[in-house]
């Protein structure tokens, strides 16, 4: 079913580990917190969100891994984190957190 929908309406990204590049559809949705939590909450009258943080929820294979580049209308991302989300023992989609590749990293890193 989270295949389907992905399919359907997932926004095209490139997902890359090394030299191996995958193209996927996925759901890609700037969030406020390192905690899908907080996936809720109070949007600028631009309706953008200051933090630069941005959840990923996409296909199980190829599953991200943290470390990917994510690669979205021509801009770069570094997932942070990932983890396949299951149902019992049956992987039903991928979820991870993501940072802007060049950007300021509001976890202590730099990219």
């Amino acid at each position: 079913m989270v295949g389907k929908i992905l399919k359907a309406h997932g926004t095209a990204m490139i997902l890359s580990r090394g030299e191996e590049a995958y193209e996927v559809l996925a759901f890609f949705q700037p969030v406020r917190s390192k905690s899908w939590q907080y996936l809720e909450g109070n949007y600028s009258p631009l309706g953008e969100i200051p933090r630069g943080q941005y959840v990923y929820i996409g296909p199980t294979e190829p599953a991200a891994q943290a470390g990917d580049t994510l690669t979205v209308d021509g801009k770069d991302y570094w997932l942070r984190r990932a983890e396949l989300i299951r149902d019992g023992s049956k992987p039903v989609y991928c979820w991870g957190m993501c940072v802007e590749k060049g950007g300021e990293d509001n976890w202590g890193r730099q990219l």
